[in-house]
């Protein structure tokens, strides 16, 4: 069964993000975040708090790639059709990190992409701003020809 995303988007910034400085610039830029730290132990199991967060359809947005490939965390993505954004990039600062979230959400690129497909999803945003769906994330209404 697919579901629609909300009208508005919000990012959820798992422990390996939730640092004030890349936070407080996501929020000054006007883009809908949350902290893992404002809603969990910093040491809370990812298989603890995806089904929670994807309760909510907020957007995961991590740097930890082994939560595609760890069987626990894998099974509570997929279950609970989250999606997630995966910054790839190597020694991306805060500062650098900001800058490709804000400029996606300010141009709804991430937005349209995420809402043109169907969670379970991982979707990749390098480093040059280039979005790829790298798990799931079937087109709604069929392939695009």
């Amino acid at each position: 069964m697919s579901r629609r995303p909300p009208d508005t988007l919000v990012y959820y910034l798992d422990a390996n993000l939730d640092g004030p400085e890349l936070v407080g610039r996501l929020r000054d830029g006007a883009m809908p975040c949350e902290a893992h730290r404002d809603h969990f132990a910093p040491d809370a199991p990812d298989t603890a708090w995806i089904p929670d967060i994807a309760a909510r359809r907020w957007v995961i947005v991590t740097r930890d790639f082994a939560i595609q490939r760890r069987p626990g965390e894998r099974a509570a993505w997929s279950a609970a059709n989250a999606t997630v954004v995966m910054i790839r990039g190597d020694r991306l600062s805060a500062a650098d990190m900001a800058t490709l979230l804000l400029t996606a959400h300010a141009q709804q690129r991430l937005d349209n992409y995420i809402a043109k497909r169907t969670p379970p999803m991982i979707i990749y945003l390098g480093a040059r701003g280039q979005l790829r769906t790298h798990f799931g994330g079937e087109r709604r209404g069929g392939k695009r020809k």
